[in-house]
């Protein structure tokens, strides 16, 4: 197949999900920044992941900005996860670092860093 049919091909595949501008955007980073050709099988796949999403267009710039040859759904909720900073401060985790911090910092603790009774600060 031609390159040009091809391009036609994948067009047609991604431009209903996510516009012609967006598209062209992810067929030319796709064959011009990452010298990796999205193929029309790939091409369907990937509309896949972007539909899993809820919203296929930031998922497609999500993919150009980080400069990412595809994207999996999951990718993107960790991301955006990530960004809202969700995964400790809106549960109220702590990691290993908040309590390596705190426990570090000198202050006279009750309990240990983690909230557990029984290691305290020597």
């Amino acid at each position: 197949m031609e390159k040009t049919e091809m391009s036609k091909d994948i067009m047609e595949i991604l431009s209903p999900v996510l516009g012609q501008e967006l598209a062209a955007a992810i067929i030319e980073h796709r064959s011009r920044t990452l010298k990796k050709p999205l193929t029309a099988y790939a091409a369907r796949i990937q509309v896949r992941e972007y539909l899993k999403t809820g919203n296929p267009v930031e998922a497609a710039e999500m993919q150009i900005l980080r400069g990412w040859r595809a994207i999996k759904s999951d990718w993107y909720f960790n991301e955006k996860a990530r960004e809202t900073g969700s995964s400790n401060a809106s549960t109220g985790r702590r990691t290993t670092v908040d309590a390596a911090r705190d426990f570090l910092s000198g202050q006279d603790h009750s309990v240990d860093a983690f909230g557990l009774s029984g290691l305290r600060r020597h």
